[in-house]
């Protein structure tokens, strides 16, 4: 027998027998169409296959997402924030490494040395890795966290 576990999908708990889903099992947890969503994983990974199975947590917070229509040639711009700085941006996703890299100096980030750094939303969605694809949202709002040594001025 399988252990139960919680976790939330879009803020609602769910609650299910086991810790591995597939991805369609996910959209049907969350009542949304496996054709038209995709599953956006605690650490920011996304999922669009349907038999894809995904480990899930106790705790978990996943997210589902709108495929983006690509029938429409029309972009739009996406306003947010890295370090407090303004950002525009009509492609999207982004890489986190992109991201930071757009960012760059006005926001108080080193680009040669992007591998120091991991990228945060402020409601805690982590991004280790520069090549995770980030789904930037209208008004979002991140932060470049240097996790490298930081130079310490020394007077005799």
């Amino acid at each position: 027998m399988h252990e139960k576990i919680e976790f939330f999908v879009d803020g609602r708990a769910v609650t299910v027998a086991g810790g591995s889903l597939s991805v369609r099992e996910l959209l049907k947890v969350a009542g949304k169409p496996v054709d038209g969503d995709y599953v956006v994983s605690r650490d920011g990974i996304e999922y669009d296959d349907p038999d894809q199975a995904i480990d899930v947590r106790s705790g978990d917070k996943i997210e589902i997402r709108r495929k983006p229509d690509r029938t429409s040639v029309v972009s739009h711009e996406v306003h947010y924030k890295v370090n407090g700085e303004d950002q525009v941006t009509t492609e999207n996703p982004l890489t986190a490494e992109e991201i930071m890299r757009r960012a760059g100096n006005p926001a108080a980030i080193d680009v040669d040395d992007l591998d120091s750094y991991l990228l945060e939303h402020i409601d805690g969605t982590k991004y280790e890795k520069l090549d995770v694809a980030v789904n930037i949202r209208n008004g979002d709002q991140f932060l470049a966290i240097h996790r490298g040594s930081t130079p310490v001025a020394w007077a005799p």
